[in-house]
């Protein structure tokens, strides 16, 4: 069994999410009450957010890079970041640490592109949304991302960064945010929509969308991991 090092406290509440769900799929996967071994390096948030929000992605890449290697020294075989956000710099990161990555937006992108679809929504940190690297993935799996207008990316962000990171979920801004895809259904006639950020589907289901696949990234990173863990 392979040893997975996740860098985790990116947001406290999806970091609990992923524990929960490790634990879940491994019982279910092997048919045990045992308990998964894993490492979780609990870095400090606000400092990585400020090197994206600052666009010091040189920083941002040394930051993690010092975080990954706390994982390396304990001898993990694969480390995750358990955060859509700071994969900007997946490649550069990949790049400068000696132990394989497991990237939540690869696995997404490939998940969606052997569903069939060919058109879908992101929804994330304004990053996540506006710096291209989802649809740069997309891509490759001939997949077509879109991203709701510049206004609607602001109330997306401003509700992840101010309400969910602390795992508030508020009514209203859920109805905000299911109008947000809404329109984007109607205006890009969108078949899918990415949860691009690990605390969203915290507040948004399948269940809200009835047209609409939703991509759990958090679900799809740890079934990923779940494989890597078990090869």
């Amino acid at each position: 069994m392979n040893k997975i090092g996740i860098i985790a406290g990116i947001g406290p509440a999806s970091t609990v999410e992923y524990y929960n769900f490790i634990i879940q799929g491994f019982r279910e996967r092997l048919s045990t009450k045992d308990y998964p071994e894993l490492l979780l390096h609990s870095i400090n948030m606000t400092e990585m957010l400020n090197y994206v929000f600052t666009g010091e992605l040189d920083k941002l890449v040394e930051f993690l890079k010092e975080k990954v290697k706390v994982l390396e020294s304990a001898g993990v075989d694969y480390v995750a970041l358990a955060s859509n956000t700071p994969h900007l710099v997946f490649e550069e990161l990949a790049g400068v640490v000696d132990t394989k990555m497991i990237s939540i937006v690869e696995e997404t992108c490939e998940v969606i592109g052997k569903s069939g679809l060919k058109k879908v929504g992101l929804l994330g940190t304004k990053s996540t949304m506006s710096m291209g690297f989802y649809q740069q993935v997309g891509v490759k799996q001939g997949i077509e991302i879109v991203i709701p207008d510049e206004k609607q990316q602001d109330y997306v962000h401003e509700k992840y960064m101010g309400e969910l990171v602390f795992n508030q979920i508020k009514a209203e801004t859920k109805q905000r945010l299911v109008e947000i895809v809404d329109k984007l259904q109607a205006e890009e006639s969108i078949e899918g929509i990415i949860l691009g950020g690990t605390e969203l589907p915290l507040i948004l289901k399948q269940e809200d969308f009835r047209h609409l696949k939703v991509f759990n990234t958090t679900e799809i990173h740890v079934n990923a991991i779940l494989d890597k863990m078990l090869a």
